[in-house]
């Protein structure tokens, strides 16, 4: 998992020996989030392969596929993300969590992973609901 609370971790990631495809994601948000003056306002996460549902409720304190009491895939269950963007090979995800407009920003590789099986179907299911993918 990468995990980038504040903008000096988003500035030392652009540093980091990270693929060529979530790098160039990374910079266009991380330049957008500075210039819109949000850098203390958003905590970005990188998925990786390997990383678990409760490593990342741990880091950000809550799953995404949980809301309520209710699982994905059980009936009730309602998708609660602010804004899903299927960037071809990589799902971004933004959640905003308080009046102050702070949100955690979650990107996950588009690929199969049996940790992250329910989280890729709900975002490919996501996309296919509203359209594909969103603006960036």
């Amino acid at each position: 998992m990468l995990s980038l609370p504040d903008r000096a971790a988003m500035d030392n990631a652009l540093t980091l020996p990270l693929r060529d495809d979530i790098r160039a994601l990374l910079r266009k948000r991380i330049d957008q989030i500075i210039d819109d003056g949000l850098d203390d306002l958003t905590h970005i996460v990188v998925l990786c392969s390997g990383d678990t549902e409760a490593l990342l409720k741990s880091e950000v304190l809550f799953s995404p596929l949980e809301r309520e009491g209710v699982r994905f895939g059980q009936p009730g269950f309602e998708t609660y993300w602010d804004w899903l963007h299927d960037h071809g090979g990589w799902f971004e995800l933004i959640y905003c969590v308080a009046d102050s407009g702070f949100a955690f920003l979650l990107f996950l590789e588009d690929r199969d992973d049996a940790a992250w099986a329910d989280l890729l179907q709900m975002c490919r299911t996501g996309c296919s609901r509203v359209g594909g993918r969103g603006s960036t």
